[in-house]
């Protein structure tokens, strides 16, 4: 068992799972009785009754349509709060039952459906910090390895509230809003801020290349500057107010153009300066 779990173990972070083993010297032969069901159950029949409750399936689809879908209310709140779309979650409940309690199946009834695909679920989500911190690395280019920005992004997860492996309790983390108060979101914007800094680095030259792409032309406007960052990185569908203030800010770069090296690397600074300002934004912090 120790050597089972040795090989399961994910180092530096620490112990994943042990191995479930039935041991017949050590086993209960009397009847017991689990949810209402009595008999010699063993352990395997003790989690073919778990999974045979309504509740089990209530709880795997909302939990489910949280992760991928739409942010639901904190766990806690379930037995006192409806499913934030009803619909939804009884689909997902039938999908597993009518396939023998296959999660698979509820995921593919889920990616195929019209509540997953619908523009309400779009932006739906607060982005958990994994989520945001690995979204951000991958639009800044391949990271090195090894590298310190993996230390780096293991930290930034961590003071954002969610240390990766290292779950609050077996309930794991609430998610949705929880992930977001003043401390956190300063994190978060100079976390992203950070890594989108350097107009060298892959990804970013990536987008820098894309934007000027966008306009067909060897100049564009501070106006068109801001559209075009926030197509690349999304589409972004931001409020008035975000589009304003990004375009007032950016009217400080007038007009852009990249036919000089001069006015390249004018171009490089103001493009990085309005796609660190956007990563900032409440917009970004959705999925």
């Amino acid at each position: 068992m120790s050597i089972k779990m040795r090989n399961n173990t994910a180092r530096p972070y620490g112990y994943m799972s042990w191995q479930f083993e039935f041991d017949a010297d050590d086993h209960d032969d009397g009847e017991k009785t689990i949810l209402g069901q009595t008999g010699n159950w063993n352990g395997e029949d003790a989690v073919r009754i778990i999974c045979e409750q309504p509740a089990t399936a209530a709880f795997l689809a909302r939990h489910l349509y949280h992760f991928f879908v739409a942010d639901e209310l904190p766990v806690p709140q379930w037995p006192h709060e409806p499913p934030r779309d009803p619909e939804a979650i009884d689909l997902l409940c039938k999908a597993y039952f009518e396939d023998g309690h296959s999660i698979k199946s509820m995921l593919k009834a889920m990616f195929e459906s019209d509540f997953f695909k619908a523009d309400s679920a779009r932006f739906a989500r607060i982005k958990s910090p994994a989520e945001m911190v690995i979204g951000t690395m991958r639009l800044a280019g391949p990271v090195e390895i090894p590298s310190q920005e993996t230390y780096m992004a293991d930290a930034a997860c961590a003071n954002m509230g969610q240390g990766l492996f290292r779950p609050p309790s077996v309930e794991g983390w609430q998610g949705g809003t929880e992930w977001i108060n003043t401390g956190s979101y300063v994190v978060r914007v100079n976390f992203a801020s950070q890594i989108l800094n350097d107009p060298n680095k892959d990804g970013v030259r990536d987008i820098i290349e894309r934007i000027k792409a966008s306009v067909g032309s060897g100049s564009m406007s501070s106006d068109d500057l801001v559209d075009a960052c926030l197509d690349i990185l999304g589409p972004l569908d931001v409020l008035d107010t975000t589009r304003s203030g990004l375009k007032n800010y950016a009217a400080k770069y007038g007009e852009l153009s990249w036919g000089s090296d001069d006015a390249s690397s004018q171009f490089d600074d103001a493009a990085v300066a309005i796609i660190q300002l956007i990563v900032t934004t409440q917009e970004y912090q959705t999925a």
